[in-house]
């Protein structure tokens, strides 16, 4: 007996699996067939599977009665010592990425929302009292002109908010 699971498939391999096996649920198929024939459907499923993934069991004369193939990249089947196992694969050179799902992006905008609300209630400038002083002259030169009058304006300091 054989059984393989699809997941993410174009639609023209599951119709050509139904050629060959039942499809018991969707994306499970069942049979019974020849090893040549299984390693030939193994390989249009290869060929055909393009971004989707495969795993097909089936039995055969080891200490388990069934191995298993699979096309997920992440798991490697390994043989130990007669028994086929599933190895996980971390791939080197990628970079894991946290934090981008839209339910990270949305916690970082409201954590972002309540410092700046946070920021802008709590933060108060206080200004230092301010003197301006007005001069008017006769001219530029200060040998030959005089003042002619002086004036100061003082603005008492208070609290302003920024908000």
């Amino acid at each position: 007996m054989i059984v393989i699971t699809l997941s993410k498939v174009p639609k023209a391999l599951r119709g050509d699996l139904t050629k060959w096996c039942q499809e018991i649920q969707t994306g499970v198929y069942v049979g019974r067939f020849s090893a040549r024939i299984r390693e030939q459907l193994w390989m249009r499923i290869e060929k055909n599977i393009g971004n989707g993934e495969a795993t097909m069991v089936y039995s055969t004369n080891n200490e388990l009665g069934y191995n298993f193939r699979t096309t997920v990249s992440t798991k490697k089947v390994v043989d130990f010592d007669g028994i086929p196992l599933l190895m996980q694969v971390t791939p080197k050179n990628e970079a894991v990425k946290h934090g981008f799902s839209n339910a990270a992006k949305i916690h970082r905008a409201k954590k972002a929302q309540e410092k700046l609300m946070v920021k802008k209630s709590v933060t108060r400038a206080v200004y230092p009292d301010i003197v301006a002083i007005d001069i008017e002259t006769t001219g530029l030169d200060c040998t030959q002109n005089s003042i002619i009058s002086i004036s100061a304006v003082r603005k008492v300091s208070k609290e302003y908010s920024n908000c």
